[in-house]
Order: structure tokens, then sequence, then C-alpha cells
């Protein structure tokens, strides 16, 4: 199991360094389309949603929005999402209401977030990688969540005491959560040393900074929200897509939010 769940973090983490650095834009475009299509699944089934064709409405809609991103109509294709999206499901809840398998309105906005939010938060992958430096800025928020999650895990292994403070993960510590946060501005600086000294590429260390904070706030509000999802659904994992890891919303749930967050602020305040 562990040579297994070893091997899968390998081929990821070159597949992600592949197509952020070296494969052309489709390449991520075409995973994030994948990955969200592949997360909309796994989230309607911790729903239990058994009408079918709502999955096949909202994998399409995660599916089209990286797609739109990639080729600059954003606004269309997510508009063109929204309400299409919208009025086919209060339509299925329309006229299965009273029957065998109703859609409730938890479902429905369920649904909703599963086919809008989560492809959104994939696609500003997508939106990074086109940026100047593009492929720098997605591994940088794949480094956040990762050096996040690790100094969450150290922290609370060497120092963890005071655990049970959030029942959605109760083996996390207050000294998980502050080694966390620590690492995570850690390791964008490090990361911004490495693009300034072996690059040649200008940092402003005080802006990555603030990346670092706030995109490890972002990071464990993904994972826990999650984990909330998983709990409340009776579930271990999400899926089984990554083996030894779970699927695509227990591989990458951390960088949900984390993706969004750093677009964000690169657009306004770059610092690099």
């Amino acid at each position: 199991m562990l040579i297994t769940r070893v091997i899968v973090a390998i081929f990821l983490i070159a597949l992600l360094l592949a197509a952020a650095l070296w494969l052309p834009s489709p390449v991520l475009t075409g995973l994030a389309a994948l990955f969200s299509a592949v997360a909309v699944y796994e989230l309607l089934r911790a729903e239990k949603v058994e009408n079918k064709r709502i999955y096949a409405y909202c994998a399409l809609s995660a599916a089209a929005i990286p797609i739109g991103v990639y080729f600059g109509l954003t606004s269309p294709v997510c508009e063109i999402c929204l309400i299409a999206l919208s009025m086919l499901l209060f339509a299925e809840a329309v006229f299965s209401y009273g029957r065998k398998g109703e859609l409730s309105f938890a479902a429905v906005t369920a649904a909703i977030f599963a086919g809008l939010i989560i492809p959104f938060c994939f696609s500003s992958l997508v939106s990074l990688k086109l940026m100047k430096n593009g492929g720098l800025l997605v591994i940088l928020s794949f480094v956040i969540s990762a050096v996040s999650d690790t100094g969450g895990y150290f922290g609370g292994m060497f120092f963890g005491k005071h655990r049970g403070v959030v029942k959605a993960s109760p083996n996390k510590s207050v000294e998980g959560f502050i080694g966390s946060f620590i690492m995570g501005i850690a390791g964008v600086l490090i990361f911004g040393v490495i693009l300034d000294k072996a690059l040649g590429i200008p940092v402003n260390y005080i802006t990555l900074a603030v990346y670092g904070a706030l995109g490890n706030v972002t990071t464990q509000i993904g994972d826990l929200a999650f984990s909330v999802i998983k709990r409340q659904a009776g579930i271990k994992d999400y899926g089984k897509l990554f083996p030894g890891h779970g699927g695509v919303l227990d591989r990458l749930d951390s960088i949900m939010f984390t993706a969004p967050l750093i677009l964000l602020l690169t657009t306004y305040f770059p610092a690099f």
C-alpha cells in the first residue's frame, strides 16, 4: 500500500510539473476539465444523488468551463452553464417531486456547486498558466498547498498536544495549524529565492509572504471543508482514481480555494 502511494505521488508530481512547465496549455486545460468532471461524479455520489442525468448535466458543465477559459470565453461559457444547469436541475426537481427518487433542494444546490464552483476553481489553474510566468504560478499554487499540508502534518506529529479543536478533523491540533501556517509562508519564500537566485526572476518577497499567509488559510479551509462533506456523507474517500490517495477531491481538495486566490492576488498584486 505504501509503495503504491509513493509511486502514484511521484507520477502525479511529474505530471503536474510537465503540464505546468513544459507541455502546452491545452494539456493543463484537458486535465482541469477531466478532474472537474471526475470531481462532479465524486461529490454527487457522496451526496447520494441517484438521478444519472444530473451527473451528465454537471459533468458537461464542469468540463466546458475550463475549456471556455482557455479559449478566452470565460464570461459567456460560465453564463451559459449557469443558466442551463440551473434550469435543467430545477426542471428535474419539479418533475420528480412526489415521486420515487425526487430531487431535493439540497441535492440541487450540491449539483450547482459541483457543476459550477468546482470547475471554476480548477479553471483558475488554466488562467494562471496563460499569464506571464504562468507555469511557475501554477506550481506556486501547489507549493503553497503541499508545504502547508506538510507543515501541519509534522507540526501535529511532533508538537500536537491540543487536538480536537475542529470536529471535522479530530486529529488536527492547534500546533498543527500553526506549523502549517509557518510552513506555508516559509515554503513560498524558499520558492521565491529559487526564482530570484537560480532563474534570475525579480521577486517581491513581502508580497510573496502575503501569498503564503493567505494561501495557507485557503488551503486549510479547503481541506477541512471537503472533510466535513465526507464525514456528513459517512464515507472514507471520495473515489479511487489515485490508488493509495483516494479520488480527485481527496488529493486536490486543498488546491480548490488556493488556486483562485493566487489568480486574484497575482492579477492585482504580482509578486514576480
